[in-house]
């Protein structure tokens, strides 16, 4: 097997969109605790930022890896938020019993 060659410095990924986006949700979610309806606002305001980004980015022709980090932050922010949203609501219910 031949060792797979290194990416040239141009090449680069970027993952300082994803990286922000969980600060900013851990944040929230310490910032707020329990309380449903703040973490839902940060949530989705977390979201329409990181769809305005990509929008942007993609319209004024920008690097198309940029375009396509913010929107795998948009989907890891659904992803990680709608399931402590989800955890949120069914533990305001009651539970399962």
């Amino acid at each position: 097997m031949s060792e797979p060659q290194p990416t040239p410095p141009g090449k680069k990924s970027p993952t300082w969109p994803v990286a922000v986006n969980l600060s900013l949700l851990l944040l929230g979610g310490l910032l707020f605790g329990g309380d449903f309806a703040a973490f839902s606002g940060t949530l989705t305001g977390l979201f329409v930022v990181n769809v305005v980004a990509a929008i942007i980015l993609a319209i004024s022709g920008g690097k198309m890896h940029y375009v396509l980090a913010f929107v795998l932050a948009c989907l890891v922010i659904l992803l990680i938020g709608g399931g402590i949203c989800a955890l949120m609501l069914s533990n305001m219910s009651g539970g399962m019993h």
